[in-house]
């Protein structure tokens, strides 16, 4: 049974340490749309100062009943 969906959006910038920074998104909603990743992704990057993406990963969390 569907649990959650998280987003892992990798940004790349100078001012990181190692010049990338990974946030997690919780609370996403169960499948989502390439379109909506991509609208979510570019709305972080206008909100940042001067960030690239570098990646987005989406996981998917399952509860499994054990009988």
């Amino acid at each position: 049974m569907w649990k959650k969906t998280s987003i892992i959006v990798t940004m790349a910038n100078d001012n990181y340490p190692n010049g990338k920074r990974a946030k997690t998104f919780n609370n996403i909603v169960e499948k989502p749309t390439e379109e909506q990743i991509a609208l979510f992704t570019q709305g972080l990057l206008m909100l940042s100062d001067g960030d690239l993406l570098y990646g987005t990963e989406v996981i998917k969390h399952n509860t499994l009943d054990v009988k």
